[in-house]
């Protein structure tokens, strides 16, 4: 998040989400921008979702290995049997370590809108960056 200071307004800019100024944020979402007033927010959260999608898919991929290598099994090729099953486990264990999450941040107007941000852990300092300082401009009631 970058800092700047223009006509004795703080501008603080995130190149991903938008920019707050000291009395709004604008969201920028691809080429459409909404601006909101500080004053009209209502609540603010941010929301951390794990996503199952490849740990499922990975503890599939193992279970096939594991069944090909349990009906394939022949003993002149043990060197293979035993790759397949190392390949097997490893696949299994990181299907099991493997963990990716999803963030959204939601900003609930006055008058009941919703403004929804959503990005990956890989935008997730910029993210929190971003929350924490709507978080510290929104009046407290």
């Amino acid at each position: 998040m970058t800092t700047f200071q223009a006509n004795n307004e703080t501008i603080l800019i995130n190149d991903k989400f938008g920019l707050i100024t000291d009395n709004q944020v604008i969201i920028t979402k691809g080429s459409k921008k909404s601006k909101v007033p500080f004053n009209s927010i209502n609540r603010v959260n941010l929301i951390k979702s794990r996503v199952f999608y490849l740990n499922i898919l990975l503890f599939l991929l193992s279970a096939s290995v594991f069944i090909y290598s349990y009906f394939m099994f022949n003993s002149e090729r043990l060197f293979f049997f035993y790759g397949l099953i190392f390949i097997g486990i490893v696949l299994f264990l990181y299907s099991i370590v493997h963990k990716f999450y999803t963030y959204k941040l939601i900003i609930k107007e006055k008058d009941q809108t919703l403004i929804e941000v959503k990005t990956t852990q890989l935008n997730r300092k910029s993210i929190k960056e971003f929350y924490n300082a709507i978080v510290r401009k929104v009046p407290k009631k």
